[in-house]
């Protein structure tokens, strides 16, 4: 019997605490803000992010525009992979496989409404299963990718032909 109520007084104790993270974050990021992300955002055409990677941001709008090669890895022209692992290697400092479907199976899955900027995208645009595109996730939908028709881009989850061809989110795994 006592175990039980210890347990119980653990979950709760978790839970409140837990709580109180979370808000203080809410309360914290409500009332910051930041000139350089807003222009940032705003250059980039996706909504405001008070807690935005600085870093990713001018990355992303650095690249912006680059045409789109196949296996091409510079700002000259890249593909998809190239482009999400020069993100990985210059934003973040790790290295990750240069195949989109190697970066997936090698990250932890992750649901489509629990995604965190940074967090990698993966599509199936051949239909099916097999991974073939790949992309960061930002926020509120949007992604940074290379796109075979406009090169580096930001698009949206939410769109047809991304929603129909999303597989999953990734965490990469180190």
């Amino acid at each position: 019997m006592n175990k039980v109520i210890l347990f119980l007084l653990i979950v709760a104790s978790i839970r409140v605490s837990a709580q109180a993270d979370t808000i203080a974050i809410t309360n914290d990021s409500s009332t910051t803000s930041n000139p350089e992300i807003e222009a940032l955002c705003s250059e980039l055409g996706i909504p405001n992010n008070v807690e935005a990677d600085l870093d990713l941001l001018i990355f992303v709008l650095d690249w912006r525009g680059t045409k789109y090669c196949y296996g091409g890895s510079s700002k000259e022209c890249t593909d998809c992979s190239g482009f999400t692992s020069n993100v990985y290697k210059q934003v973040y400092e790790k290295n990750i496989p240069r195949v989109s479907r190697d970066i997936y199976s090698n990250s932890m899955p992750i649901r489509k409404n629990a995604l965190y900027e940074g967090d990698l995208v993966f599509f199936a645009t051949s239909g099916g299963d097999v991974i073939s595109h790949v992309g960061i996730y930002l926020w509120d939908g949007f992604f940074a990718h290379a796109s075979s028709s406009k090169g580096v881009t930001i698009s949206n989850l939410r769109t047809g032909y991304y929603m129909k061809t999303f597989v999953s989110g990734g965490a990469w795994i180190d």
